[in-house]
């Protein structure tokens, strides 16, 4: 999948994201429930259903398929008749039906209906990493609900460690793409690691399911940068209401410290200081394109093709920010892609250049129009309080050009407490890399390194 600042390879035949609401049957069988689902080429994959309650009580639930490494895959919309439930991912529907202690169930897709039998297991199978919480844990947590201004309520996950009096306390803001508050990306689970190292130092951490994923409500297909924006706010705004913490900071990932920028911007009493983890720093058209430019090289482009490539993608862009009527502006890349002259259709199927923000799913969402004409410069010399700004050197969905728009923004609006470094050999994930490419995301153990970890956490001790 590919999202303006998490992009990710899209997954063989079971993948796409989306969210929705309503309950029934899923309320009395809550938990995790998987089978083999066999596809027309023999291959077997696990394919599992969670059932819970949101954050505001109502029932619902995510798919998951562990054998391609996807989970939480947010629901569109759920309808129940009697002992049946029948969920809409967008991409495909899944029916289950009740049947003694499982659910006899079809997952339909591209017009084919595959049967599979649900039964209940503890979790879904996932693979370790080295950096996993284990305990003992020195903190304790407590599972919030926080209304946002338009009456989404965010599931969210407060820790404190314990023994500490009025401990300061960071807010984890997720990059782009429907995350949950562990931020899972290619099997790591960033934001868990980056919790527990900080609470171990002695520092309370608020992270926070974005709307429409996992137990928030809401719809992720909907939301635009500016209802990310009052999200955050909203969690700000209960966490300072605890009255039990003393400095308050942000720790944004990828698109969050955007985010971020936005809130204390308009909020700048409420945050003491803000770390920028790959921070977006340049106009959202200059970054899709840099992005987009760095994705075929890697990808084994030509400087050529690079250039015959984005050729393409500026028309496609030029569209998505001209046309505000979401039907219409589908039409009308219908239309180019039509158009595009054989050596473009193959280059774009060559390189792959056609998921996310360069499909028309995510063309006809109203975040993309947004992001594109998005202008964080103007929200970071806004910000006041003491910045750490870190990217990595192999960074190649938010490249280093992307600190030096946050630091010269920050410069220009006249503050004077910035820390910014690119950190060597470590990539989008802050992983140690070869060569930052996403297809290494998965394939490296580790998921955060240790001297990210130490430099964010000295910057947080020392506010």
């Amino acid at each position: 999948m590919k999202t303006m600042f998490h992009r990710l390879t899209p997954i063989a035949f079971l993948l796409a994201l989306h969210a929705g609401a309503q309950a029934g049957v899923v309320a009395d069988h809550p938990g995790y429930w998987m089978g083999n689902l066999t596809l027309p080429d023999g291959q077997v994959l696990k394919s599992g259903v969670e059932l819970f309650k949101r954050a505001d009580g109502s029932p619902w639930a995510s798919f998951s398929s562990p054998d391609q490494g996807a989970y939480d895959i947010p629901v569109r919309s759920m309808k129940e008749q009697g002992e049946t439930v029948e969920l809409d991912l967008g991409f495909g529907t899944m029916h289950m039906a009740w049947q003694g202690d499982r659910f006899k169930a079809e997952w339909k897709q591209g017009g084919a209906t595959f049967p599979v039998e649900l039964q209940a297991v503890a979790g879904f199978p996932k693979k370790a990493r080295p950096q996993d919480p284990a305990a003992p844990f020195p903190y304790a947590d407590e599972t919030l609900a926080i209304r946002s201004k338009d009456g989404v309520t965010l599931g969210a996950t407060l820790s404190v460690p314990k023994g500490v009096a009025r401990p300061t306390v960071v807010i984890l803001v997720p990059g782009s793409g429907p995350l949950t508050r562990d931020e899972e990306v290619a099997g790591h689970r960033v934001f868990a690691v980056l919790a527990d190292h900080l609470l171990r130092q002695g520092v309370a951490v608020l992270r926070y399911d974005k709307r429409g994923v996992a137990r928030s409500t809401g719809n992720y297909d909907s939301h635009t940068q500016a209802d990310l924006a009052d999200d955050l706010e909203a969690v700000v705004a209960a966490t300072r209401a605890r009255g039990q913490f003393g400095r308050l900071g942000l720790v944004g990932h990828s698109e969050g410290p955007m985010i971020a920028a936005s809130v204390i911007g308009r909020q700048p009493a409420a945050v003491d200081f803000l770390v920028s983890l790959a921070g977006v720093g340049l106009p959202g058209l200059d970054m899709l394109l840099l992005q987009d430019g760095l994705l075929a090289k890697d990808r084994g482009a030509s400087p050529e093709e690079v250039k015959q490539l984005l050729g393409y993608i500026s028309r496609w862009y030029a569209i998505v920010m001209a046309e505000p009527d979401s039907a219409t502006r589908v039409a009308a890349l219908k239309a180019l892609q039509a158009s595009l002259p054989e050596s473009d259709k193959a280059l774009i199927a060559k390189y792959k250049m056609h998921g996310g923000t360069l499909s028309l799913d995510m063309a006809a969402q109203p975040a993309l129009p947004v992001m594109l004409k998005a202008d964080p410069q103007a929200d970071w010399r806004r910000v006041r309080c003491p910045v750490l700004a870190l990217n990595g050197s192999l960074d190649l969905q938010v490249p280093p050009e992307s600190l030096g728009g946050i630091v010269a923004s920050l410069t220009q609006g006249g503050n004077k407490r910035v820390e910014s470094a690119v950190m060597p050999s470590l990539n989008h994930m802050f992983q140690t890399a070869q060569t930052g490419s996403e297809s290494e995301y998965a394939a490296i153990e580790e998921t955060i390194a240790p001297v990210a970890l130490q430099r964010i956490a000295a910057f947080v001790r020392k506010q």
